[in-house]
């Protein structure tokens, strides 16, 4: 397996782990949320439907099928991108 994909499966499966972990609340709540709200209130500015019916636990809308996907998108591409860095520059 190439190194880029190992690196890209232990950065993304930390960050899930800790979402899982951090879902509960506690200390990493706040920071689990950022990382799936942030984008999709800029995605929401831009007009695409990111948010399901109604607000669900706590006030907060859901993220709809799109808003999900989005988020799974954009922090797999970005931790895409850092594996790819780090990998180029254990090669140098």
């Amino acid at each position: 397996m190439k190194l880029r994909a190992v690196l890209f499966s232990g950065l993304a499966g930390i960050h899930a782990l800790a979402s899982w972990i951090g879902a509960g609340g506690g200390t990493l709540g706040p920071a689990i949320a950022a990382t799936i709200y942030g984008p999709l209130f800029l995605l929401d500015a831009l007009g695409l439907p990111v948010f399901g019916n109604g607000p669900s636990g706590g006030g907060w809308a859901g993220p709809s099928e799109l808003g999900w996907a989005c988020v799974l998108l954009l922090w797999g591409a970005f931790w895409w991108g850092v594996a790819t860095l780090l990998a180029r520059a254990c090669r140098r």
